[in-house]
């Protein structure tokens, strides 16, 4: 037997958007935010920043030069996790 999870809200009046944990959900909120991507081939690479430009965070600084890879990974994970 199916459930009607819409028809169920409507009857005890529940407002509240859903919380769609689905693959399409995800897909489609990062393509909305027009956030750069995180892995992408190089040929793909290259089409993303032809078609959006490089942001940023894509550019390297004279700090970023200074600082070792595992040093640049460390920030970069510690200041992430904030966010989430």
């Amino acid at each position: 037997m199916a459930v009607d999870h819409n028809r169920i809200k409507a009857i005890l009046g529940e407002t509240d958007p859903s919380a769609d944990t689905s693959l399409r959900h995800y897909a489609l909120r990062r393509a909305e935010q027009k956030a750069p991507p995180r892995t992408l081939t190089p040929f793909e690479w290259e089409q993303w920043y032809a078609e959006n430009g490089v942001p940023a965070s894509h550019h390297v600084t004279e700090e970023s030069r200074s600082q070792s890879f595992w040093q640049r990974l460390k920030s970069r994970v510690f200041s992430q996790s904030g966010e989430r």
